[in-house]
């Protein structure tokens, strides 16, 4: 087998698991009122068929509201959680994984300000070992806990923990990682106490190492305990790789069966040396392996790594080496679920490979609505969006080959319906362009996948235009538009000039820029190609009306995208508005000034608007139409893939 490694089987504790694939837990924002829903249920299901050996899902948390860190996560301090829970186990099981359930409380990180209200602790101010506010998310100054507080929840964890078990669950998790309640005790700056629970390593590992022997001591030495921890928080005073083999080592003595190694304090603060939790794609695959590889040395359980690990094969060399036992792939479950059984088969090719887009995390917990995948629309919709053949297969016409036409012409000839697809330059569209600024290579993992796609299902690719004429002659049963959309060019003095160009042009190549650049709007394509020209020797100045740079961006990806600019040179102004294009640069009202910048280039990148002239023509004619895409609104790439794909399951 050629990734032989990756498909031994692996025991933690007296579990056997049938390979070396573990979804670690996302969240997903799918609980209701902390109760299990039925697009959950759907949705662990799908991947528990997948071929992945263990299936951590999600946080439950084991004290609420007070204990709550998401708006929409699952309650397990209750028995009428119950039912929900053994859905989700039995889902999974049925499917030929294993699953465990990942206990949490949010402690300091529990706590939301926004306009003055505190929110998802529903007033109650959060607790923490000590009073000290989160780096990060400090909104809040919590409350310290008492010996008392402390041992009642030490209980509410066991009891959690017999539910777990109760509910079904193979084995259950404890979160000790990423700055909630468990890892603020871990760390020497969330925990300053000087009594029995703080001080030096010892009393900061006792709450997580009495949680562990009272859940031992309820429910057996045979029910396997999970616990993530960090192999590095990044700030300084705060967790090191060898402060974490020492808690590793006291995990394995106090009765742990498995180590789960991530890093950092937050997602969002991913700046340089800073870790992550979730990598971007701007980082490297696999960039903390290296922690598990540390941690490995110095116990005899085994050690699971994850984070940004995208292919089998790097999975297969992380065996290899042995800088782990077990393989975390998160995100690249979500975007296919069936990566296991793919990688188990030898057909690569056939596996849709996150791209590290973010947009996941996002939604969870940026835009706090449920998760999707940027690149497989079925996440969290499998009933709505399951493939099924077509009661009568038709002629399916597509214009466009960008992400909504290609998904819709993957879906649609999957269901058995003859797809002609008509694109008149390249297969991607604006995936082409997006691919090109620094860091944005893995783009081009979406793109292979459906060109491959295509091939595989025999879909007839035409390189022209698809005219009303086309479709009057060759009469096709359906006709789906997307072709997409077109860089908006707003009415400004000098716009004209010879000078002025857009972004889609300077990273197609079509033309060559002075030394001197002004970029014209400082959303993700704005800064993104002033990253790009930056790197090719030019002197770049973002012009941005809003008072931040790249706002339409994740947290994670911003913060780094922006770090990058500021030390390549790149001068940011923001709260500024063109006002005139001349011959020698641009007149910018700059914070109620007027301002002269010196340009031989000026980029536009205002956005785009739909392509709609084919549109209004098809309109016209007896046809079953579907208009998806950029040219029916300009939007996202996931919106862009979500409404090529539903498209093609309404034929």
């Amino acid at each position: 087998m050629k990734f032989g490694k990756l498909f031994e089987p692996c025991k933690i504790g007296k579990l056997e698991l049938a390979n070396r694939i573990v979804m670690p837990p996302i969240s997903t924002n799918f609980a209701r009122e902390g109760l299990v829903t039925d697009c959950m249920v759907d949705y662990y299901a799908e991947r528990g068929r997948g071929g992945v050996g263990l299936i951590v899902v999600e946080d439950a948390i084991v004290d609420t509201p007070i204990g709550n860190h998401t708006f929409y996560c699952m309650y397990i301090d209750d028995d009428r959680y119950l039912p929900g829970l053994r859905r989700i186990a039995q889902a999974v099981k049925s499917g030929g994984a294993k699953v465990m359930l990942n206990l949490n409380h949010g402690g300091r990180r529990a706590g939301r300000v926004e306009n003055g209200q505190l929110l998802v602790t529903k007033g109650q101010i959060p607790v923490a070992p000590s009073a000290l506010p989160h780096p990060v998310t400090g909104f809040v100054v919590p409350r310290e806990l008492s010996i008392e507080e402390i041992e009642e929840l030490e209980d509410k964890f066991v009891r959690a923990a017999c539910r777990v078990k109760e509910a079904g669950f193979d084995g259950l998790s404890l979160h000790a990682a990423h700055m909630y309640l468990i890892s603020q005790f871990l760390s020497p700056l969330s925990n300053q106490r000087k009594d029995i629970y703080g001080g030096d390593l010892n009393g900061r590992l006792r709450f997580l190492v009495n949680i562990i022997h009272k859940v031992k001591e309820k429910l057996g030495d045979d029910y396997p305990i999970m616990v993530r921890i960090n192999g590095r928080e990044g700030l300084e005073g705060g967790i090191t790789i060898e402060d974490a083999k020492e808690v590793a080592q006291g995990l394995e003595t106090a009765g742990a069966d498995c180590i789960s190694l991530s890093c950092g304090a937050v997602i969002g603060l991913a700046i340089r040396n800073f870790p992550t939790p979730v990598a971007p794609m701007r980082l490297p695959h696999g960039l903390e392996v290296n922690l598990a590889a540390a941690v490995k040395q110095v116990v005899s359980i085994p050690v699971m790594t994850a984070n940004r690990i995208v292919t089998p094969q790097e999975a297969e060399d992380i065996l290899e080496q042995g800088r782990a036992d077990l393989i975390g792939i998160g995100r690249g479950l979500i975007a296919d679920p069936e990566w296991p059984r793919k990688a188990k088969e030898e057909q690569e090719a056939n596996i849709n490979f996150c791209i590290g887009c973010m947009q996941c995390i996002k939604r969870v917990l940026e835009d706090r609505i449920d998760m999707r995948c940027a690149i497989n629309p079925a996440a969290g919709q499998e009933a709505e969006c399951k493939i099924t053949p077509a009661t009568k297969p038709k002629v399916v016409f597509i214009a466009g080959g960008g992400p909504a036409g290609l998904e819709a012409a993957r879906v649609s000839a999957i269901r058995g319906h003859k797809v002609h697809l008509f694109e008149k330059e390249k297969l991607g569209g604006q995936l082409n362009l997006a691919c090109i600024p620094p860091g944005k290579d893995d783009i081009k993992l979406f793109l292979d996948f459906e060109k491959k796609q295509l091939d595989k299902l025999g879909i007839k690719i035409e390189y022209k235009t698809l005219t009303p004429e086309i479709v009057l002659q060759e009469k096709p049963d359906a006709v789906i538009v997307a072709i997409g959309a077109q860089p908006l060019v707003p009415s400004l003095t000098g716009i004209e000039k010879r000078n002025v160009v857009t972004a889609w042009q300077v990273l197609k190549e079509e033309v060559t820029t002075g030394s001197k650049v002004v970029v014209l709007g400082g959303g993700e394509v704005g800064a993104e190609t002033a990253e790009y020209l930056v790197t090719k020797g030019k002197q770049v100045t973002i012009v941005e009306m809003l008072d931040s740079i790249a706002t339409d961006m994740d947290r994670t990806s911003r913060l780094l995208l922006i770090l990058n600019l500021g030390e390549l040179g790149v001068k940011m102004l923001t709260k500024a508005t063109a006002k005139e294009i001349t011959d020698r640069g641009v007149v910018v009202d700059h914070r109620n000034k007027e301002e002269f910048i010196e340009a031989d280039t000026v980029v536009l990148a205002l956005g785009a608007q739909p392509n709609r002239e084919l549109v209004e023509q098809i309109k016209k004619l007896d046809v079953e139409l579907y208009i998806v895409g950029d040219c029916a609104e300009v939007r996202r790439l996931p919106d862009a893939v979500e409404e090529g794909f539903k498209a093609a399951l309404k034929l």
